[in-house]
Formats: structure tokens, C-alpha cells, sequence
């Protein structure tokens, strides 16, 4: 007999008239499931005192059958959960309620919290009244430890991004809207216009949150106050919808303004009360239907099953081997916990069934006979399938928030450079700034600079620090590219598309698909190309030549130019439609000769990319005055090369003080025949100053004469111009 038998001199006697009646009955009935379910089970009597309490309930609160007995139900319970479950208990004995069910928390012998799914249900007599309650209670301790889990990994993570471009607003003391960004425009509805110095951040707020946020407000201005820097609220936009947002809200230096940052995290709600729903619904399965239940011999025959498993399998494999009929295997499973079992203790166990690819939790507990031998194993059978894809989700984004907080740390960590580009001025520091701002988005950005000054740097380190990081980076030089194979180039060809196509080419558009495209020398495009990439950057898509089938790429979009293009778009040399959907991020890139400061960390990463600097001369001081007196109209090209050299040779030829405003015309040649000839000898002789001056560097030289580059090439040619 086990210690949960009647006969047993522990049992309460009951002292109600029903004790022995109905309530007898039942714990008759459900003495098997009581010894040996998984689950915690127990029986109390109308007071609330335990009656019978199972073994697995036992276990889990770590007391003795002895030291439950007579205990209330509800002094086992955390102080604030016995308050909320006794007025059910009342209910329950009146008859006003059959049954209900709470997560609770049990304090366990040890003092530790034990968190339970338990559910209350009524037991009558045969007169109907009420005889006591049956209470059984499921495990929950690891669900609320990762629910735990989640909420501090997006705390953490919306901390780290707290300044990555989220919408914001400034507020005053009585709560006008003193400024607000793009991104609130776009959350809320209205323009800046109708927003800033008009309207009231108070407008904004569900009325049910209402009070609560401006409470929040005027605390956060009083001395001595406080008010929470983040929560949670609703905010109704311009079209009447309720969007949950995450604020988070700070005090200026002023100490009467305030700054709030938001969140849009309506999706995240949505998809918290489906998954909710979703739980919900799985529980009332597993409620009404007690799982799958088995029991079998120590030959793993199978002696009993319930009629849930017997609708799973389609049949009663009564008889059959438990490892054959549930599984289709041919031998015991390799998961099974039977040798445990047999020797007289409980076991869990997940696994995965090979015969229909689903997760089960099967919790196995011994059946003894009357000498207390273990005679057969019972098996308490759950589908976990749906728990174990929330779990892979789960741990798949706490690994991304993981490898998102390294690579933002990795990025910040050291603001004397960021990636290959090197600088500490104030100005790097804010170009880093944009930088992350960049690659924290997905708009397109433009980078302004002079030759040198490192835009394709700046475009692979947005790439690299942005969710694109492991797709393509495509680096294209608009102004190498001959007008009549702009299109080719771009948009790929098929086989027989012209002639000489011999095969299938994909273009520059196909190759960065997923990626980014980097456009240097923006300004350099033609018009006619500007209409069909606008196509492409407003997801209309290209076409292939020789195709029909339209392509739709998902391209990042960075472009960069020396060149001032808004002044290019008045004079009709860039499309403004165009302009604008390239011109959402600008990046401008200072000269070297506004950061000298840099200058002497530039010369030390330079000397650092050379394998043995013992054996390269020093940098002294007059050199140093030279570096420093120097303009760089090249930039930090132009001190890589100069010092290149100087490592090479040994020798530095010296620079001139002022590298802009120096430029010497050449003189015209002997007196010509006719003006023409003067003409074309005199261009060619400017052409050859000016690329002797910028070391035949053709773009710099395009520059300092102030034509576009493919010009300079035409008269490259036409003059059959070269080193020599």
C-alpha cells in the first residue's frame, strides 16, 4: 500500500458529514493518477486543509506526507497569491463557480518560489454539495525563467540603440511641442508645421494613459520628484489608430525642457497576444485531455492507454511494444528513462519521434505492486513541438542582440579611428557619429568630399557596421564608365543581347542585390541613367538588356561625389526627383587641411602598415613642420603617397607651404600660324601643367581645372597626351 492509502495512518479523518461519501469515492478513483502522475496533484476538504497530497507534489514542495497533513492549502502559498486564490475558494464552496485557474508561486520548504500552473476544481457529494477540492498543478518554473530572460535581453538592447534615430520630440513646461523629427512626423501623422509650437505632446496620448503621462511630466520638473525615465504608453496618430509605443525621456541641462524618444512596439504587442492566444489554447488541450498516457511492463508491452492516444496512433496498441507502436522503431527508445524507472524513480525526458518529427516531454514514473516492487512504468506523454520553436526563436534572437551589442561596442570603443578610417578631431568624431547613425538605418546616404578624403572608406564602414554586413559590398566608379555602356554595366546583358555577347552577364544591380551598391562619382551619371535608376531606388525594378522579365533588387544605395550637387541640380545637370531619393543621409567629409590635428596619427597608422619599421627612417621635426604647413590638396591620398615615397627613396623632396592658390599658368608656346593652333597648343600645355602638378592623378587634375573628369580624358585623347 502506498502512503497516499486511505488505511493509512496518516490520512486525516474527516470531519465533515460527505467526508466519507463523495469525496472517498473520488480519492478511490483517482488514487492511481494521484501515486503516480507527474504532475502535482492534491485533494483538500472544504476548509481549505490537505487531505492527500501525490508524491510529485510532494517533491516539488520538499515536505513529507506527515508534515502536509492538515495544512491549509493556502499557507502554502506566496502571501499576495493566497490573497488573490481565497476569494475562488469561496466561490468554489458556494457553488457560484465548478472550477478556475492561476499561475501561483508556492514557497517550498526551503524557502525558495516554486511557480505553478494550478487549477481548482470543485468536488460534490451525491447531494451536490460541496465535499472538498482537487487541485492540480504543473511546473512552470523554467517558462517564467525564460520569459525573465527575454525581458532583459530587449531592455539591454533598446538601451544600447537608445540614440539610433528613433523618434523624438522636445517638450516644454506646459507640455507644447517644441520640436520634433521626421520619425515623429511619420508615427504620429501630422507635419512639423502643424506639430512644433502648436500642439500639445498631452494630444497625442490615449485617453485611458493620459493622466498618468502628465502626472510623469510635472513630477519629472519638481524638486526632490520622480518620475520613471522609460515606459510604456499608447499614442493615437493623425487617422485615430492606437499605436503602443517605448519611451524613454530625459530633462535638457535647462531643467525645463524635456526630450522623449519612441519606440513603435504595436507589432511586438500584436504578436504578444497571438502568442498568447496560441498558449492559451495549447493549454486547454493539454487540460482537458491530460496529455498522452501509457503504461506498460518491464517488457515495454503496452497495458494501458488513454483514449487521447489511442485518437493520436488510430487504434488501441494494447499489447504492442510501446517503442514500436509510438515511434515505429524496431527497439527501445534511445530517450527512454525505463532503467530509471524500474529502480523506483521518476524521470523527464524530451525527444523528437522519428515517426511523425514532432517534440514530446515524457514524464515517466514507476507503478508499484501491493509487496512495493515496481511492477510497470506510466508514461504522462506532452507535445512540446510549439514550446520548442519559441525556444530556438528565442535563443536565435538572444544570439543576434548578443552579436549586435559587440559589434556597437567593437565600433564605439576606440574614437581615435573607426574601422580604416583614422582621425580624433571633431569633426571625424561627428562624421563617426553619422556613420552609425547610417548603418542603423536603410536609407540611402551621399557622401560629400574632395578627392582623397576617403568616401569609399566611409561607405564600406556604413556597410560593414550596418544588417547588411554579410551581403555584397559593390563599388562602382560612375565616371569610368562610357556613356553607351552605362546601361550594360548597371543592368547586366543576356547571351545574343548584341553583338558579342556570349554569355549571360549580370550587372552591377544583380551583383549587390541583398547589399550595397556604392556610386562614386555620383555626379558623373548622365540624365538618361538618372530617370532608370530612379526606377530601381523607388522598387520599380530594371530589366536586363536583351530581357523581359523585370529584376527587383533589395539595394542599399550610398553614393559619393566631390562635386556640389544641389548647386548641380539647378543648373540641370542632376534630376531633383533623383537628388532627393539619393540625398536621405549626407555625410560630408572634411579636407585634411581642416583636421591637421590628425595628421600625426595618420602618419603613424601609414608607418604602422609597413612590416619592418625598424628599417625605415625617422620622421624628424623638419619634416613634421613641412607635413603641417602643407595644404594637401590631395588629401590623405596624397600624404599615403608622399610618404610611400619618402619610406622608399629615404628621401623627402620637400612640399610646398601652400598646395591651393599657387597654380602656375604655362606659358604659351612659339607664336603659331593662326589662332586655332595657338589655341590648342596653349590648352595642351595647361593640360600638361596641371597633370604634372597632381602627378598625372586624373581626377585631381579634372579638379584643379574645373571640368568633369570624362572631358579631361576626351582631351587626354584628342592631344594623344601622356607621361613621356
Amino acid at each position: 500500500m502506498t502512503d497516499m492509502d486511505q488505511n493509512h495512518p496518516s490520512h486525516p479523518k474527516h470531519e465533515s458529514p460527505g467526508a466519507g461519501t463523495a469525496l472517498g469515492s473520488q480519492m478511490e478513483r483517482f488514487k492511481e493518477i494521484l501515486d503516480h502522475a507527474g504532475a502535482g496533484m492534491f485533494l483538500a476538504d472544504p476548509a481549505g486543509r490537505l487531505v492527500q497530497i501525490n508524491p510529485a507534489m510532494r517533491r516539488r514542495l520538499l515536505y513529507t506526507q506527515a508534515e502536509l497533513a492538515h495544512q491549509s492549502a493556502l499557507g502554502l502559498l506566496h502571501a499576495a497569491d493566497a490573497k488573490r486564490v481565497e476569494p475562488f475558494m469561496e466561490q468554489l464552496v458556494r457553488g457560484e463557480i465548478d472550477h478556475f485557474r492561476r499561475q501561483i508561486r508556492y514557497i517550498r520548504k526551503d524557502q525558495s518560489v516554486f511557480w505553478g500552473d494550478m487549477t481548482l476544481t470543485a468536488v460534490s457529494d451525491r447531494e451536490g454539495a460541496n465535499d472538498g477540492f482537487l487541485g492540480v498543478v504543473i511546473d512552470i518554473n523554467e517558462q517564467k525563467q525564460a520569459e525573465a530572460a527575454l525581458k532583459e535581453s530587449e531592455a539591454h538592447y533598446r538601451r544600447m540603440f537608445d540614440k539610433s534615430g528613433a523618434a523624438s520630440i522636445i517638450v516644454g513646461p506646459d507640455m507644447t511641442i517644441a520640436m520634433a523629427n521626421e520619425e515623429f512626423e511619420q508615427l504620429s501623422g501630422y507635419t512639423r508645421e502643424e506639430i512644433e509650437g502648436r500642439m500639445k505632446w498631452s494630444a497625442f496620448i490615449a485617453p485611458e494613459d493620459r493622466d498618468r503621462m502628465v502626472r510623469y511630466h510635472y513630477q519629472r520638473r519638481q524638486p526632490g520628484a520622480e518620475a520613471p525615465p522609460e515606459y510604456e504608453c499608447r499614442l493615437i496618430n493623425r487617422n485615430g489608430e492606437y499605436r503602443h509605443i517605448f519611451m524613454k525621456v530625459g530633462m535638457l541641462p535647462d531643467g525645463k525642457r524635456s526630450i522623449a524618444s519612441f519606440m513603435d512596439v504595436t507589432p511586438l504587442k500584436y504578436s504578444e497576444q497571438a502568442l498568447k492566444e496560441n498558449t492559451d489554447k495549447l493549454s486547454t488541450i493539454i487540460e482537458a485531455a491530460e496529455g498522452f498516457i501509457f503504461t506498460c511492463g518491464r517488457g515495454l508491452q503496452i497495458e494501458f492507454m488513454n483514449k487521447t492516444l489511442m485518437d493520436k496512433i488510430g487504434r488501441d496498441a494494447t499489447g504492442e511494444f510501446c517503442f514500436k507502436a509510438l515511434c515505429g522503431l524496431n527497439a527501445p527508445c534511445p530517450w527512454c528513462r525505463r532503467d530509471l524507472v524500474f529502480e523506483g524513480q521518476s524521470g523527464r525526458q524530451e525527444f523528437e519521434n522519428p515517426q511523425d518529427g514532432r517534440w514530446y516531454e515524457a514524464i515517466m514514473s514507476p507503478i508499484s505492486d501491493d509487496n512495493g516492487t515496481v511492477s510497470s512504468m506510466e508514461a504522462l506523454v506532452i507535445d512540446i513541438s510549439e514550446r520548442k520553436r519559441e525556444e530556438s526563436a528565442l535563443a536565435e534572437r538572444a544570439a543576434y542582440l548578443r552579436k549586435e551589442n559587440v559589434r556597437l561596442k567593437s565600433s564605439m570603443k576606440e574614437r581615435f579611428r573607426f574601422g580604416e578610417i583614422i582621425g580624433k578631431s571633431k569633426a571625424m568624431q561627428a562624421v563617426y557619429d553619422l556613420i552609425l547613425n547610417a548603418a542603423a538605418t536603410d536609407a540611402n546616404t551621399i557622401i560629400y568630399g574632395e578627392s582623397g578624403t576617403g568616401k569609399e572608406l566611409v561607405a564600406r564602414a556604413i556597410h560593414e557596421n550596418s544588417d547588411r554586413q554579410e551581403a555584397p559590398f559593390v563599388v562602382v566608379n560612375c565616371g569610368a564608365i562610357p556613356e553607351t555602356l552605362l546601361e550594360s554595366e548597371f543592368f547586366g546583358y543576356k547571351k545574343g543581347a548584341f553583338t558579342g555577347a556570349e554569355r549571360d552577364k549580370p550587372g552591377y544591380l544583380a551583383l549587390a542585390d541583398g547589399g550595397t551598391l556604392f556610386l562614386d562619382e555620383l555626379g558623373e551619371i548622365g540624365l538618361n541613367m538618372q530617370v532608370k535608376l530612379l526606377r530601381v531606388i523607388e522598387g520599380n525594378g530594371y530589366t536586363p538588356v536583351g530581357d523581359n522579365r523585370p529584376q527587383f533588387p533589395d539595394i542599399r544605395f550610398i553614393g559619393a561625389t566631390h562635386r556640389n550637387i544641389p548647386e548641380l541640380v539647378k543648373t540641370g545637370g542632376m534630376r531633383e526627383d533623383f537628388f532627393y531619393r539619393i540625398h536621405v543621409i549626407p555625410i560630408h567629409l572634411p579636407p585634411l587641411r581642416e583636421r591637421k590635428e590628425d595628421l600625426l596619427l595618420l602618419v603613424d597608422h601609414f608607418r604602422q602598415s609597413y612590416a619592418s619599421q625598424a628599417e625605415l627612417p625617422p620622421i624628424s621635426g623638419e619634416i613634421l613642420d613641412a607635413l603641417h604647413s602643407y595644404d594637401w590638396p590631395g588629401n590623405v591620398r596624397e600624404l599615403q603617397n608622399s610618404l610611400h615615397r619618402y619610406f622608399t627613396l629615404r628621401h623627402f623632396d620637400g612640399l610646398q607651404p601652400s598646395g591651393r592658390g599657387d597654380r602656375k599658368k604655362p606659358q604659351p608656346a612659339a607664336a603659331p600660324q593662326d589662332l586655332q593652333a595657338a589655341l590648342e597648343n596653349y590648352e595642351k600645355d595647361l593640360l600638361l601643367a596641371a597633370l604634372a602638378r597632381c602627378k598625372w592623378h586624373r581626377g585631381r587634375a579634372a579638379h584643379w581645372l574645373g571640368i568633369n573628369r570624362r572631358t579631361l580624358f576626351k582631351k587626354i585623347k584628342k592631344y594623344d597626351l601622356d607621361r613621356s
